[in-house]
């Protein structure tokens, strides 16, 4: 966007952040947020809204500002408190917003990987979501999102296997799990099942090579798409 326009966004989303539906806040600092320093002059509207009602509409306004500010260091502390609250935080949101930091984050991943295990699936995916967002670095998180490929939800499961294919080789122990998920009945978990088995490689992950080649002849153009890189990513014969 030109300086105008960016400049005509954040008047915008500053008014936005007044609207009485807390949806359209959330939207609007989340927006913010990806706009980063460019969205400076929205900072005195943020901070009142950080002492607005809304528990989870503070909690997104802090992360605009920590993402406007660069100062991701000093507010990274309160999101990570974020995740003990069950209570008056819409769920997830603590998780979706770390996932935001990415490799910053690293300080939460213990807390992340006990979030998989909460009742309620918004938890657990967004847990998901953090950790692949933290990439290589949330390895130690690898059994809990092998299990979490079996979930019930469907959301979950393919988060987990977006996240292990994001912490790549580290999550070799997952190549056998990950190849019974490219049979799974949700086409979004066959997909990332696919995508993770090709950015972990090694010789470990050449057992996947006939499940791709069966995943070449889906109807769905995509996944068909998705397990030819894959198995371009193996070596493996595409012709």
């Amino acid at each position: 966007m030109s300086e105008p326009e960016v400049t005509g966004r954040v008047e915008t989303l500053i008014r936005a952040l007044k609207d009485p539906h807390v949806s359209v806040v959330w939207n609007a600092t989340r927006d913010l947020a990806r706009l980063g320093p460019a969205a400076k002059a929205a900072l005195p509207a943020l901070a009142e809204t950080l002492r607005g009602y809304d528990p989870t509409s503070r909690l997104w306004a802090r992360y605009a500002i920590a993402k406007i500010t660069g100062e991701t260091k000093k507010h990274l502390p309160v999101f990570i408190e974020a995740l003990a609250d069950k209570k008056s935080l819409f769920p997830g949101m603590a998780s979706a917003a770390l996932a935001g930091f990415g490799p910053e984050a690293r300080e939460a991943i213990p807390l992340l990987i006990a979030e998989l295990q909460e009742s309620n699936p918004e938890y657990r995916w967004s847990a998901a979501g953090a950790l692949a967002n933290i990439g290589p670095e949330a390895h130690a998180a690898v059994p809990a999102l092998t299990a979490a490929l079996e979930d019930g939800d469907e959301k979950v499961r393919w988060y987990a296997a977006w996240a292990l294919g994001e912490i790549g080789a580290a999550s070799r122990s997952a190549i056998p799990a990950l190849i019974a998920a490219l049979d799974d009945i949700d086409d979004d978990v066959r997909g990332y099942a696919a995508q993770a088995l090709g950015n972990i490689g090694g010789t470990e992950a050449q057992a996947a090579i006939p499940a791709l080649l069966r995943l070449r002849d889906d109807e769905n153009e995509n996944l068909r798409t998705i397990a030819t890189t894959a198995l371009v990513q193996m070596g493996a014969s595409v012709g």
